[in-house]
């Protein structure tokens, strides 16, 4: 296909993220927030899900994962949107392949054949396989939805040396953590508002480390889930996914 140079503008394909990754603290209501979300199929791999009405499948291993690609692709691929809940437990799943691409490469030695644990390899070697396991296992999700949804935890990282304070982040290991962070489209921070409004936070203040790509949501903080007066919630991703109320 010949290439052409544009002489205006080219229109934006989409307002949609792609590939959107949501931290918050624990029971904040992530999960709670995810099961409003219509079509959304939750990979629940900490049984997270138990008290929670949603479109579920609960991931023990590598296999179960596997497995349920399997049967998504079988069936047309049916999910807008399929949300890895934790990233946190991908990591520990990915250990195993991380060991498998190590022996499969060049640096293999006979020396590590019993290695256990992939990040105990000399050198912190071990790390760049965790990071392409954990890469390919999102990859494989990816490739079975037309939007990711990565949910991980929340850590309080230090200022810069001389500056006191911290700041809310993803709890993940730093390149892995630069890595997807550099291919999503918006990071976004889970909270409750004084209404108990279920909330996300793109960047608004300097207290988190969050940011977004599509205008409608860099800055911003929005409501998602509005609570209602009998403990239930309106869903409101029509804010993060437009196409939503575009289709409506």
């Amino acid at each position: 296909m010949a290439i052409e140079l544009p002489k205006t503008k080219v229109p934006a394909k989409s307002q949609d993220p792609k590939y959107l990754i949501l931290f918050g603290l624990p029971k904040v209501g992530k999960t709670t927030v995810l099961s409003t979300l219509d079509n959304n199929l939750i990979l629940d791999m900490e049984q997270g899900t138990t008290f929670i009405d949603a479109l579920k499948v609960e991931i023990k291993t590598l296999a179960d994962l596997k497995e349920t690609i399997k049967l998504i692709k079988a069936a047309g691929k049916p999910y807008k949107y399929i949300t890895i809940d934790t990233i946190t437990a991908v990591e520990e799943m990915a250990k195993p392949l991380a060991i498998k691409l190590y022996q499969d490469s060049p640096m293999y030695s006979a020396k590590y054949a019993d290695v256990k644990d992939i990040t105990q390899l000399p050198n912190g070697s071990g790390w760049s396989f965790l990071r392409q396991a954990v890469e390919m296992i999102v990859d494989m999700v990816a490739g079975v939805t037309d939007n990711i949804i990565i949910c991980g935890h929340v850590k309080d990282t230090a200022l810069s040396e001389g500056v006191d304070g911290s700041v809310k982040d993803l709890d993940l290991g730093g390149k892995l953590k630069r890595i997807l962070s550099a291919r999503s489209d918006a990071i976004g921070f889970v909270h409750r508002d004084e209404n108990s409004n279920l909330c996300i936070n793109f960047g608004q203040n300097g207290e988190v480390l969050t940011g977004a790509r599509p205008a409608h949501l860099a800055n911003k903080d929005i409501i998602v889930a509005e609570r209602n007066e009998d403990g239930t919630f309106t869903s409101r991703w029509d804010r993060i996914y437009p196409s939503i109320a575009n289709n409506n």
